[in-house]
């Protein structure tokens, strides 16, 4: 219903400055009913009502459901209520320990109906496995005698002019077994001394003679020691030749072979010793290393490139065939077969730009193919290594022969940059036969 006084609508501001807003007596008169009605249009003025009554701003929600306000006396009620009723909410210590035991009880009980719970778990499941650890054994057991009774089951074989002749199933699956073990392994017996003999004939070779492969340093350069000789004593100019006291050769100072040589004596060994290209070294072309490596195979043993030189600090390395396909170009393709004859303390000399290095061995060991620190440069030493394929036809593992540079006289070790004694007189010239 639209009211008919429109100041019940609006709020209105007195000459005292106050401000009265409309239908306040009704209100006033809900809260209390000892407050006097206003008679004035019921209007109340801002501080009084400020002084009556407390105001709460809520939400559209809030503001359709009806709403409770408080007055001062009220409101200072409740607030001196609030100690008492936080006193009444307080607990007992004596409480607090038994709600805290009965706590604790509760979760021991959880925890045992767990423990419990998963005993029976495991129970059942030990029971289960040994049900099927029983049956396993029951069907192996059936499965045995299956395979026993098929295995004795006899065969009769006819035989051409003759009686037929009784055998098991499992005899004769036992003699197949050995003809065609046999047959396979004659054959790779056969394919394999065939591709390999070269290096399986030199082997054999020195233990058919094995004093007359035992060759110390001088016999192996003799041929060298001769050529030279037969050349120096076709020369016309010569007043003395031959090999008497007082000639020329008498007065010459021992030289080594022509090129660069490895001699073993152990293993009667004299062969030349190559130094491939270091092109692709350089251009880090590896594919490159390799065919240079493998083309220089086939004219000796292989200084191994990037390493050091003898005489240098470092390792230097050399690596020939053990053995190779036959019908490979080369003489070399088994010159280290007998490799695996070198033990440690053996010696072996090295003739290098005209110059003599001895070497003793000091390490013999075998590793993979992919093991790479064998091509380690240690500054500090002067070493070198022997390296070839083993066993013999095979390129499963890497015979590694590592050795310490020594003096060619003396025997001792030598350090980084030291030189060893030499044992050559000094030429007189006036001796001469000339």
């Amino acid at each position: 219903m639209i009211p008919l006084d429109p100041r019940q609508h609006r709020a209105e501001v007195r000459p005292d400055g106050s401000i009265v807003l409309p239908g306040i007596d009704a209100i006033s008169r809900k809260e209390s009913s000892e407050e006097p009605s206003h008679t004035e249009d019921s209007f109340v003025t801002l501080p009084q009502l400020e002084s009556t009554i407390l105001w709460e701003v809520t939400t559209k929600e809030e503001a359709e459901s009806p709403v409770v306000q408080y007055t001062e006396q009220q409101t200072a009620e409740v607030e001196s209520a609030k100690p008492s009723i936080e006193h009444q909410r307080s607990i007992d210590p004596t409480e607090a320990i038994a709600l805290l035991k009965s706590g604790q009880l509760a979760a021991y009980r959880a925890a045992m109906s767990l423990l419990q719970e998963s005993a029976n778990q495991y129970r059942v499941s030990a029971k289960d496995i040994r049900g099927a650890i029983t049956r396993s054994r029951a069907g192996l057991a059936d499965s045995g005698t299956a395979l026993w009774a098929f295995l004795t089951q006899p065969v009769w074989i006819v035989r051409k002019n003759a009686e037929p002749r009784k055998y098991s199933r499992g005899t004769l699956f036992v003699l197949d077994t050995v003809r065609f073990g046999g047959t396979f392994a004659a054959l790779f017996t056969a394919i394999f001394l065939t591709l390999n003999y070269q290096s399986f004939w030199e082997i054999v070779r020195s233990n058919i003679r094995p004093i007359h492969s035992v060759q110390n340093e001088q016999m192996l350069v003799s041929t060298v020691d001769e050529a030279l000789r037969n050349k120096l004593m076709k020369s016309p100019t010569l007043a003395v030749a031959g090999r008497n006291a007082g000639d020329l050769l008498s007065f010459l100072p021992e030289v080594g072979p022509p090129d660069n040589r490895i001699i073993i004596p152990k293993l009667n060994l004299n062969v030349p010793l190559v130094t491939p290209s270091y092109q692709n070294l350089l251009q880090e072309n590896w594919a490159g290393v390799e065919e240079d490596i493998q083309s220089s195979l086939q004219h000796g043993v292989v200084h191994y490139p990037g390493t050091a030189r003898p005489g240098q600090a470092g390792n230097f390395f050399v690596t020939g065939h053990s053995s190779y396909y036959p019908w490979a170009p080369g003489k070399y393709k088994n010159v280290f077969a007998r490799l695996h004859e070198v033990d440690v303390g053996d010696e072996y000399w090295v003739y290098y730009g005209g110059d003599r290095h001895r070497y003793r061995v000091v390490e013999k060991k075998e590793v993979k193919p992919s093991d790479v620190t064998v091509l380690d440069q240690p500054l500090s030493h002067r070493t070198a290594t022997l390296m070839t394929c083993t066993p013999v036809g095979t390129t499963l593992r890497r015979l590694i022969i590592t050795s310490q540079e020594i003096d060619p006289v003396t025997g001792i070790a030598l350090d980084v940059g030291e030189h060893g004694e030499r044992t050559q007189q000094k030429l007189n010239v006036e001796q001469l036969p000339i």
